[in-house]
């Protein structure tokens, strides 16, 4: 049972729109929860080392807001803690740098722990590591349709939607999904 962060656990969006405003980048929705690698560049004139520093920007401007800020959490964070209760093993995984997963949930509740971030994925990310976490599959919930369907399509894990639904409708999901 892997969990994506932004969006699933803790309410983020507006934090990091903002951040990313800071330094001048409007961040589409069709983009959130992807990794900046991919759609920072070709914005940066496709100059790597120019998205670089750009992101390195938002990260202290995202850092700077975190201090200043609290995460909320959503009902994925309540059904990862639920499900872990009931013997479930709960994963959680991100595109996000490792500093800024660490301060959000440190803000949003330090009880969640024990993640993967974009800092630790290689450049396959996320489907990589669900197949390494469990190649024989599992469940993953996304809030990004589009981008689940992406990073379970063909393999063996199965994507739960999570679109704002309460904490005991997440798991009758994920129970359905997992048993199906």
């Amino acid at each position: 049972m892997v969990f994506d962060i932004d969006g699933v656990l803790v309410d983020t969006r507006e934090i990091v729109r903002r951040a990313y405003a800071e330094v001048g980048v409007e961040l589409p929705d069709h983009l959130w929860g992807t990794t900046w690698r991919n759609w920072l560049p070709p914005l940066c004139g496709g100059d790597l080392l120019r998205a670089q520093v750009v992101h390195d920007r938002k990260t202290r401007s995202h850092l700077d807001l975190l201090s200043r800020t609290r995460v909320t959490t959503l009902a994925g964070a309540e059904a990862a803690r639920e499900l872990h209760s009931r013997g479930w093993t709960v994963k959680f995984i991100t595109s996000g740098t490792r500093e800024v997963v660490q301060r959000t949930l440190h803000s949003a509740d330090p009880s969640l722990n024990g993640f993967l971030a974009g800092t630790d994925l290689d450049s396959t990310g996320k489907r990589k590591a669900l197949e390494e976490i469990s190649p024989a599959g599992g469940v993953y919930v996304d809030d990004n349709y589009d981008l689940g369907v992406k990073v379970t399509g063909g393999s063996t894990w199965k994507l739960v939607h999570f679109h704002g639904q309460a904490e005991t409708e997440l798991i009758k999901e994920i129970g359905a999904v997992w048993m199906s």
